[in-house]
């Protein structure tokens, strides 16, 4: 073969090479959560597609959390609290990550407005857990009940209580999109397989403050978000108890793998550029090779 031939070939080789180097060197992070506890869903993690669960069984009831409130992270913090007596003794009954999902979507969502009288007020796990059963403005008396901030962090409280180290459980807050609705939310993001993946507590029952009722719901399943992407069109910030991390301003604690997330909406510009440039160079390298196979051609007439 010519030996410009192989200049196109080469490129095209290097680019199949990096993807692979690059997961080899992700691998080097290992995956440190005590086999136990361990609940890697059978098909994560395969290509997104999209299940047909209706979405009015996925969304939050309200996406109202506002983002200048995680400029600064570090009093957030103190929310995440797997020492707390409450999460201890939740604990006691919880044996994995897929137990402390079940447990924390049987919470009923209610907004801070019609529960705490105030557009927005974040209570402690052990408050969330052990009174607001038994607060005279929660709609759904006898059950714990709160808004996607509470559940969130009490439910990185629990699964951090259980024993999963702080570095692959973490809330996270940023702007989503369910449907037509878009706004404020916070969720929960646990790292399996060297990658983040959404647990989305608020997707069982909630108040419905328009029509005064309780909506029962089951939730969605416990690997929903392994095959389905997230819908969060911007992320502002992550954290536990032990890191925190702000995406605007790059400051935080947290270990290197935390500045990573999971499937994003929007579109991969990174991934088509990829693309392109591997489409580029196939086609040069066809080229090359037409133009080699017609040389050759012109000088066998010749002979």
């Amino acid at each position: 073969m010519d030996k410009k031939c192989l200049i196109p070939f080469a490129i095209v080789l290097s680019l199949i090479c990096l993807p692979i180097a690059a997961q080899k060197k992700s691998n080097e992070y290992s995956y440190a959560i005590p086999e136990n506890l361990i609940n890697v869903p059978e098909n994560f993690p395969h290509a997104i597609s999209v299940k047909p669960i209706p979405i009015e069984n996925v969304r939050p009831p309200d996406l109202t959390v506002p983002q200048e409130n995680f400029e600064n992270l570090s009093p957030y913090q103190a929310y995440v609290t797997p020492y707390a007596p409450a999460v201890q003794n939740l604990a006691r009954g919880v044996h994995n990550v897929k137990g402390a999902y079940h447990t924390a979507v049987i919470w009923v969502w209610v907004s801070d407005t019609t529960l705490n009288g105030l557009e927005e007020k974040w209570l402690y796990p052990q408050e969330f857990l052990t009174d607001t059963p038994n607060y005279p403005t929660n709609p759904a008396p006898g059950r714990v009940a709160s808004d996607c901030e509470s559940q969130a962090y009490t439910m990185v409280s629990l699964i951090r209580a259980i024993g999963v180290p702080p570095e692959y459980a973490r809330v996270a807050v940023g702007k989503v999109r369910f449907g037509d609705q878009e706004g404020g939310h916070a969720w929960v993001e646990i790292y399996v397989e060297n990658r983040w993946m959404a647990l989305e507590a608020t997707s069982g029952p909630y108040w419905d403050d328009d029509n005064h009722r309780l909506v029962e719901r089951d939730g969605i399943p416990y690997d929903y978000f392994a095959s389905n992407e997230y819908p969060a069109i911007e992320v502002w910030a992550y954290f536990n108890d032990a890191y925190y991390y702000n995406t605007s301003t790059g400051e935080g604690n947290a270990p290197e793998h935390w500045r990573t997330s999971g499937p994003r909406l929007g579109f991969n510009w990174l991934l088509m550029a990829l693309f392109l440039i591997l489409f580029a160079a196939l086609a040069a390298l066809v080229v090359q090779i037409a133009l080699i196979m017609r040389e050759r051609k012109r000088r066998t007439k010749r002979r």
